[in-house]
């Protein structure tokens, strides 16, 4: 039998989980990690940082606000991570080393587990951060066709 908690439930168990050295695994919940991460669909498997988080690590973090954010990093600054969604246009900043709860070792694909330490996830991870301008592009051509042609056209 499978049963959901909300992430906010299980938070004391997955921390307790990281704190002694284990992992924690859940399904995502969520399109802004898409392509890579398919909503209700793949899980991660998070584990406690054993060195400080760098640039193109996925963070499982909690914001100021309560809520649990899986994300890449895009860039290492001195007040904390710049994050972003592979399928997010806009950063995040700062997101600061206390609200970091974990980093993601690993991620379901059709029931398959996929390392982020794979060759595969290293190209596309770079791939991902450093062609965000095509994305945001694209974002852009898309709300202008949508304005002129689509939900947003007047009619």
């Amino acid at each position: 039998m499978n049963k959901s908690f909300a992430l906010k439930d299980m938070f004391p168990i997955i921390k307790e989980q990281l704190d002694s050295g284990g992992s924690a695994t859940f399904a995502i919940h969520g399109t802004s990690m898409l392509p890579m991460l398919k909503d209700r669909k793949d899980s991660v498997r998070i584990i406690k940082p054993k060195e400080q988080p760098k640039k193109y690590d996925i963070i499982f973090y909690r914001r100021k606000d309560g809520s649990f954010i899986l994300h890449r990093i895009v860039k290492v600054k001195k007040g904390g991570y710049i994050c972003r969604g592979d399928n997010q246009i806009l950063n995040e900043f700062p997101v600061t080393e206390d609200m970091v709860i974990g980093v993601v070792e690993a991620y379901t694909r059709n029931n398959e587990w996929i390392s982020v330490n794979s060759k595969r996830q290293y190209f596309y991870s770079r791939f991902k951060v450093n062609t965000i301008l095509f994305l945001r592009t694209k974002r852009y051509l898309e709300a202008i066709i949508n304005k002129l042609f689509g939900k947003g056209a007047k009619k």
